[in-house]
């Protein structure tokens, strides 16, 4: 086995590692061919910068050492002009060790993103996993409103936005269970004609009503509050005597308050990506410094995912 061999290998845990971390896996999924080679190489360096000194601190270990020796019998290295023995002893440890290290990682790196759906969310909107209409859905979901789509033709649905659940390509279609249904007429104003009764037996049988719309149709989409339609669509009664400054005082504030969420939102982000940071830094830490300082650096990756899954942007 030469070194070319044991490269080979190396790409390949960090190719399976680059599809199995949710925070890179839209971008396997979604850009095959050369982008995929390159994404596959920079987790193998970020593999094998893990090894590297997790090489050097097991290297103490006795049994460890022994373990490296007997694993080196069952495999035939080949060592060159170019390379040494010694070298391409220490390239396989540390190809070994970039096996387990591949399996392992994501599934640590993803407990946050399982555990928090927000999390999850707004790391897929940062690598664009979702759309602003997915991401409306969830939120709307999250909020227990509906969803209200608008189309070219004038045709306006408000109903249940069915969920976002992972990286799609191609999203041309959308499906909804429509709650009531109606059109906008030419200034715009929104009328609802059918209301649908979705106090139905069975959960299945909801999809009867369950439409697919092509994402080209869509003209605007807003959550919907089917109360507070109703509650305009009252008949206006008109008051002689009453000043309208006065009775535009008196009227509630409908305007939307806007929260700008993107300092929390970065932040949120940004202490996600230091529990893999932290992690790489520990066994630096405990070779450098000493195995404190590595169990330090342990502790504040796992403070960092957790403060990142309490914090709501």
């Amino acid at each position: 086995m030469t070194s070319l061999a044991l490269l080979a290998v190396l790409l390949a845990a960090g190719w399976y590692f680059y599809r199995q971390w949710r925070y890179t896996r839209f971008e396997a999924l979604h850009h095959p061919g050369h982008p995929q080679y390159f994404g596959a190489a920079l987790c193998a360096v970020y593999l094998f910068a893990f090894a590297a000194p997790l090489h050097a601190v097991a290297t103490s270990s006795g049994f460890y050492n022994a373990g490296l020796i007997s694993l080196q019998h069952l495999f035939p290295l080949q060592a060159s002009e170019h390379q040494k023995a010694e070298g391409l002893t220490l390239h396989l440890a540390l190809t070994l060790l970039t096996l387990p290290l591949a399996a392992l990682l994501p599934i640590l790196f993803n407990i946050p993103l399982i555990r928090t759906r927000s999390l999850a969310q707004l790391v897929a909107m940062r690598h664009g996993a979702i759309d602003e209409l997915e991401s409306l859905a969830i939120k709307c979901e999250g909020d227990g409103t509906l969803c209200g789509l608008t189309l070219d033709s004038g045709k306006f649905y408000v109903g249940l936005l069915e969920a976002f659940t992972g990286p799609r390509l191609g999203k041309e279609w959308v499906a909804m269970t429509p709650v009531a249904s109606g059109y906008r007429n030419d200034t715009g104003s929104l009328r609802l004609t059918t209301f649908y009764d979705i106090q139905l037996p069975t959960e299945k049988s909801r999809e009867v009503f369950k439409v697919v719309i092509s994402t080209k149709e869509i003209v605007s989409a807003q959550s919907f509050d089917l109360a507070l339609y109703q509650e305009f669509q009252a008949p206006e009664i008109e008051l002689e005597g009453v000043d309208p400054e006065e009775e535009e005082e008196q009227a509630p504030n409908t305007t939307p308050q806007v929260v700008n969420g993107s300092s929390s939102e970065r932040t949120r982000y940004f202490l996600y990506l230091a529990l893999p940071g932290f992690l790489l830094l520990a066994p630096y830490a405990a070779l450098i410094h000493s195995s404190t300082a590595g169990w330090w650096c342990i502790l504040i990756a796992g403070l960092s995912a957790k403060f990142a899954e309490r914090l709501r942007s």
